[in-house]
């Protein structure tokens, strides 16, 4: 595709590099039966391989022109269809979809809301492949216990399997970012049983809030009256009384929130 430059204002980084395309077509693994959503085609380094698959394939294009210049390129493709509509207001269900696999070069700027939409359409988003900012990328995949540790690794991870599968260089992009990328796979898992989900992400989010504050004082008062009522609760739970949010794994988290609910405090 030529004429066409990349938009700062939409943080377009083109990838060109055929090796790392044919690697991210290698973990979509899709089949001809199956269906795809690409978001942020671009340039369509990424939709040229996937149209070959045979599967359906719907590409999400922000740009108006880039999605024009698509739709003249694949109006032969019966398998391929071009919206050009911002992605966070898809609805799968307009275009009958309802198992799909997810993938995208994703601008930094909605890289979490992507997370998000993905996670919050869980029962069609069988898989999602992602190329990220390595810094988002390190955060998706984190662990308990470690600086990136946060609600978003959290929230994800309760519903997918996170890996970071390689990071990408910035040579590999048109023009060039000023930070290294990496690709994550995400893979449905089974439904955890959360009773108060909603109870649960308004306690995570606030024990998050301040990451360099203890655990107590980010939820002191907002949600646990004092530091007395506090240091019981802990006490029951084995937390340590200078804990962070960083350090608490999810299932602590979920028995934090069953607690809190069962005292009638959250």
């Amino acid at each position: 595709m030529t004429g066409i430059r990349s938009k700062k204002s939409l943080g377009q980084h083109f990838l060109v590099s055929e090796r790392i395309v044919n690697s991210i077509v290698e973990l979509i693994s899709a089949t001809p039966e199956q269906a795809i959503v690409e978001i942020g085609p671009g340039q369509g380094a990424l939709t040229w391989p996937l149209s070959k698959i045979g599967a359906k394939l719907i590409a999400v294009e922000f740009d108006r022109q880039l999605a024009a210049q698509l739709n003249r390129e694949f109006e032969k493709n019966s398998n391929v269809t071009i919206l050009n509509q911002d992605f966070l207001k898809f609805e799968p269900e307009s275009k009958n979809l309802d198992k799909f696999i997810l993938c995208g070069n994703l601008p930094y700027n909605i890289s979490s809301p992507v997370i998000d939409w993905t996670v919050k359409n869980r029962n069609k988003v069988t898989k999602a492949v992602f190329m990220l900012q390595k810094e988002v990328a390190l955060r998706l995949t984190s662990t308990a216990g470690s600086k990136q540790w946060s609600p978003l690794a959290i929230f994800t991870q309760l519903y997918y399997e996170t890996k970071l599968r390689f990071t990408v260089s910035p040579e590999n992009f048109e023009p060039l970012p000023d930070v290294d990328s990496a690709v994550v796979t995400l893979d449905i898992k089974k439904e955890p049983e959360i009773k108060n989900a909603v109870k649960f992400e308004q306690l995570v989010r606030k024990s998050f809030k301040q990451r360099r504050k203890l655990l107590s004082n980010n939820l002191i008062p907002d949600i646990i009256p004092d530091s007395k009522t506090a240091a019981r609760i802990f006490m029951e739970l084995k937390f340590g009384p200078k804990v962070r949010a960083e350090e608490i794994e999810s299932s602590k988290f979920l028995e934090l929130t069953e607690k809190l609910v069962s005292l009638k405090i959250l």
